[in-house]
């Protein structure tokens, strides 16, 4: 006798007794276990059915708004990205003879403010026009905000938020420092990739350096990729200096008018907004605070969030780097909270099995 099988169908439902019945059980334990974990096929429960339509709703929703924005912010010149175009002008500055640093507010547009050795890195994209270089650089931020996100269902979710869509869109560094940052925070191969990367974003915006620290006294197999990776830069920037040691004068000679530069501008928070340089103190010393208190209890994502939370100017879109808080912790919290099941716990995080959030239950 033929029946039909589905995933809803329960074992009493099949014809022909006890032995058809465990005939069906079998089969049916054969068919979901070729299911692709439950995540295109949601029949597992009403909850399950539920979130998954609620997930793919909002996923192609938010989809649909953003290909709106790209394309709309891409009517312009293509979307130039505002602080990239600070890189690629050092590098022409460069090729051209003309000089790196020249004293500059908060918002002066194209102002170079890192150490010239990452000028001289990059000296080759002077030579490339402006909006190939945005656009490389700005697909390496979206690559790096996936990684951030554990998921590319979150990562487009999390675009759509206007701290993220605003990183992307000035093409800063700021995505690939927290992604950096992660990465160290990681095991094996893919945190000492992080560590050899580390020493150059610390260079760049301060903070990162906070995790050398944490590292060295919470991860002891870290110490001696942490000592190479420093080595790596000091001798790199000792070099720089040796090739050009007027643009490392200059350099340190910024720090002066830094020091008393105006922290006031869109999205920029202050706790001193009229001296930059004790602003930039304080917030390192909080930093500092958190970190000692991430070592005593290896807290990795309050270390994570003062690494990436403390640079010489901090704008309200650094709050970006917050989605990596959730592969990193909140993602642990969320499903440990789901295992006392519950009604409630199963329609409130149904959804976030489906946007690759949360792993399926067994």
């Amino acid at each position: 006798m033929k029946y039909r099988l589905s995933p809803n169908d329960s074992p009493a439902q099949a014809p022909g007794g006890s032995e058809a019945r465990g005939r069906h059980s079998e089969i049916l334990s054969t068919v979901r276990g070729r299911l692709p974990r439950g995540r295109f096929v949601p029949t597992r429960s009403k909850a399950d059915t539920v979130g998954f339509l609620v997930a793919w709703f909002v996923l192609i929703a938010v989809a649909v708004q953003l290909a709106a924005v790209v394309i709309d912010n891409m009517s312009y010149h293509w979307w130039p990205a505002y602080d990239t175009n600070a890189y690629w002008l050092a590098a022409r500055h460069l090729l051209d003879g003309d000089k790196l640093y020249a004293q500059a507010q908060i918002w002066t547009a194209g102002a170079y403010k890192y150490p010239p050795v990452y000028a001289q890195l990059v000296l080759p994209i002077g030579l490339v026009p402006e909006g190939i270089v945005d656009w490389i650089w700005r697909i390496v931020g979206v690559l790096c905000l996936r990684y951030l996100a554990g998921s590319w269902k979150l990562a487009v979710l999390a675009a759509l938020q206007w701290p993220v869509f605003a990183e992307i869109g000035f093409g800063n560094v700021t995505l690939q420092l927290g992604a950096v940052a992660l990465m160290c925070l990681c095991r094996g191969r893919v945190a000492t990739a992080g560590i050899y990367l580390l020493p150059w974003f610390a260079g760049m915006k301060f903070g990162p350096a906070l995790l050398i620290p944490y590292l060295w006294m919470t991860r002891p197999e870290t110490r001696r990729p942490l000592a190479i990776s420093c080595a790596v830069f000091a001798g790199a920037c000792l070099a720089s200096f040796a090739i050009a040691p007027g643009l490392w004068f200059d350099y340190l000679g910024t720090f002066g008018w830094e020091a008393q530069s105006q922290m006031q501008a869109m999205y920029v928070y202050a706790i001193v907004p009229n001296h930059g340089g004790l602003d930039l103190a304080i917030r390192l010393a909080i930093g500092a605070a958190a970190i000692l208190v991430a070592i005593r209890w290896r807290l990795d994502w309050l270390a994570f969030v003062a690494a990436t939370a403390t640079m010489p100017i901090f704008s309200l879109t650094r709050l970006a780097l917050l989605v990596g808080l959730w592969p990193l912790w909140l993602r642990k919290v969320v499903d440990k909270w789901r295992t006392r099941d519950g009604d409630l716990r199963r329609w409130t995080t149904a959804p976030l099995v489906h946007l690759d959030m949360l792993p399926p239950k067994s």
